[in-house]
């Protein structure tokens, strides 16, 4: 029988061929830098020099680091998180820091995927429904830089899931916990110190720690993803003291951000977490004891109270003035039925991606420019009943699989991913879970490179049935 090794050609050995690969490398990035010298002389403008960028960066993607790479990217994207609400960044024609890495994202998924071809119809089909449905908000508001804008950025959360899948087993589920760790441990720490201090954001008269994020909520649903990535770490990954360091320090950060739906979703990771993983009931009731403690020590400070309390006396007639709900419950409640008209003027398809967040406030209706605070009524006025239809249908698509495979390793993958699924689900019903695009790339991460696990898992294991 002819070895791999007998059908190679004569001469033929592994430095040579190392050799070949810098050689290939080299041509392509004097190439690239011949094209870019020759434009910036025929135009004098560097601005043709993008596509050309674009282009190298897509050809040199298996060769970019990819954990260094990730692990800078979303360590700068949570040091400066950005406003989504924010008008300026909205209507900026000029890539930011935000912008340049997403579009980084996005040409390293392509690149990759060209090259290995690991889910390239799932990739499709998802880049193919942000399409749509952004051409349907240009169809029905024509051309505009904040819908491209929401696109992409919408894109960039597919994008990292992408790399990770094509990685090659670079990202580890390990690897991600640790890279969600690290990009958001200063974060953590400087809420803790706001929380300390008294400073952070004064929303509605109350200061709430908000880290680098642009606000609480965005915190607490990143640290929340945090606590219970770590948390796995610690129960199903050696019992590193480490780990067990970064539950305390992300959940106090958590519960700084007084973010009841941050608090509510890290319930929800923790409980079913706990709860879909084998084992012992007292194994199971770990997590959720956890859960428990941090609802009594949120309880216990005076403006967790506080918050608790004026909740509790949401009034559902305040929600239908405007400009007198009482609680900020009611006030979503009132920004949700002025949503509605404009669902119903397109039921099917909606008014298009990105629509809700470029919207303009105006002087005597400020509400008209905030941001919807729910996913799933963003969804459904951007994309209509056809849209929110198969966003649901691939939420329970996702959670089904990964609920059928939570046996597969004794690591527990599935189980982790399932609890940060579930709790991102729940935070979408009060709050801009995915407008906030570091919880999206820190659950892609998460989400991903438990796929990428499960993907070895029947092979490493007794087969089920």
């Amino acid at each position: 029988m002819l070895t791999a090794a007998s059908q190679r050609p004569a001469g033929f050995s592994p430095l040579n061929d190392r050799r070949l690969a810098a050689r290939r490398l080299a041509a392509l990035v004097a190439g690239a830098l011949f094209l870019l010298a020759q434009g910036y002389g025929v135009s004098v403008s560097d601005l043709w020099a993008g596509p050309a960028l674009a282009v190298l960066l897509i050809a040199l993607a298996p060769q970019v680091p990819i954990v260094g790479a990730l692990a800078l990217a979303l360590t700068v994207r949570v040091l400066t998180s950005e406003a989504i609400s924010s008008r300026q960044a909205q209507h900026a024609t000029s890539l930011n820091i935000s912008g340049v890495i997403l579009v980084f994202f996005i040409l390293v998924a392509i690149g990759l995927l060209l090259r290995r071809r690991r889910g390239v119809a799932l990739s499709a089909a998802l880049t193919g429904w942000i399409c749509v449905f952004t051409a349907v908000a240009v169809f029905r508001h024509g051309t505009s830089t904040e819908m491209f804008r929401e696109g992409l950025r919408e894109l960039s959360i597919v994008a990292v899931a992408v790399i990770v899948w094509n990685a090659r087993g670079a990202i580890t589920l390990v690897r991600a916990v640790r890279l969600v760790q690290i990009a958001g441990i200063g974060a953590a720490l400087l809420a803790i110190y706001q929380l300390a201090t008294h400073t952070g954001l004064n929303i509605e008269g109350e200061i709430r720690a908000n880290g680098t994020f642009t606000h609480p909520n965005g915190a607490a649903v990143y640290f929340a993803i945090a606590v219970t990535a770590s948390l796995w770490s610690y129960l199903d990954n050696g019992r590193r003291r480490i780990d067990a360091v970064l539950v305390v320090v992300f959940a106090a950060a958590t519960i700084a951000t007084f973010s009841i739906g941050g608090l509510a979703s890290l319930l929800v990771m923790l409980g079913v977490y706990g709860l879909s993983r084998p084992g012992s009931a007292q194994v199971k009731l770990a997590s959720c004891a956890l859960g428990v403690l941090l609802v009594a020590a949120f309880a216990a400070t005076p403006l967790g109270a506080k918050r608790l309390e004026n909740e509790s006396s949401t009034s559902i007639a305040s929600a239908q003035v405007r400009g007198a709900a009482n609680t900020s419950l009611a006030w979503r409640f009132y920004k949700w039925r002025t949503l509605l008209p404009l669902w119903r003027a397109a039921p099917l398809l909606g008014q298009g991606l990105g629509t809700t967040v470029a919207a303009e406030g105006t002087a005597e209706n400020e509400t008209a420019g905030k941001v919807p605070h729910n996913e799933y009524v963003r969804y459904l006025v951007e994309t209509g009943l056809v849209g929110l239809a198969s966003v649901l249908l691939a939420l329970a698509a996702l959670m089904r699989r990964l609920w059928r495979r939570r046996a597969w390793r004794p690591d527990n993958a599935a189980c982790l991913a399932l609890g940060v699924v579930a709790g991102c689900a729940l935070n979408g019903l009060g709050d801009n879970t995915l407008l906030y695009s570091t919880t999206g790339y820190a659950a892609a991460l998460i989400v991903a490179a438990a796929f990428v696990a499960l993907g070895a898992g029947p092979a490493l294991l007794p087969s089920r049935s």
